[in-house]
């Protein structure tokens, strides 16, 4: 089995390892490679976004804001405001939280082990009201694609869980877990 080498850029020593929305310009952003693949993330107005670069070419963009354009509750991909970095069995990972309208979101992009130059991507969100829509949303070869999550099984409070693969063929959505009402 092959393990992909993963870099990972460090914060100065004299700084926080939290990104924040209160600063994200004075701190120098997280990116990490798994292999072949890159990850690096960019204040975007009021949210991080991330791209995925394989063998330095682009191969897919978070597309931020709301989906429709209209509703800010149901972003078009969860609104991260704050990173941080930790260690993990399968190396460094970059975990974020963040939130809209009602709702809390939470991300980890981790190198994913068993596939070389791929990364798991892992969403939560907690809703307190039924959701218009949950995913994420790419720009792939300058058209958007979307990763939609199974609808909750029960009415909110809900959690609702999603996830997705990025690697050399490709962005690929992993099978539905079940929800947790969390009560």
């Amino acid at each position: 089995m092959l393990v992909p080498v993963i870099m990972m850029t460090s914060l100065p020593a004299d700084r926080e390892s939290t990104l924040s929305p209160t600063g994200p310009r004075s701190r120098q952003p997280p990116a990490f490679t798994a292999g072949r693949l890159s990850v690096a993330f960019t204040w975007a107005g009021d949210r991080w976004q991330h791209a995925v670069t394989i063998d330095g070419r682009p191969l897919a963009t978070s597309l931020e804001h709301t989906a429709d354009g209209r509703d800010p509750e149901w972003p078009a991909s969860p609104p991260l405001v704050e990173l941080s970095t930790a260690s993990t069995g399968a190396g460094l990972a970059v975990l974020g939280v963040g939130r809209a309208g009602r709702s809390h979101y939470s991300a980890s992009f981790t190198p994913l082990v068993a596939e070389p130059d791929t990364v798991l991507v892992e969403i939560a969100c907690r809703v307190s009201e039924p959701p218009a829509w949950l995913g994420s949303t790419y720009v792939m070869a300058g058209r958007p694609v979307r990763i939609v999550a199974a609808p909750p099984e029960t009415g909110p409070p809900v959690t609702v869980r999603w996830a997705y693969t990025a690697g050399p063929a490709g962005l690929f959505p992993l099978p539905p877990t079940a929800t947790d009402t969390g009560r």
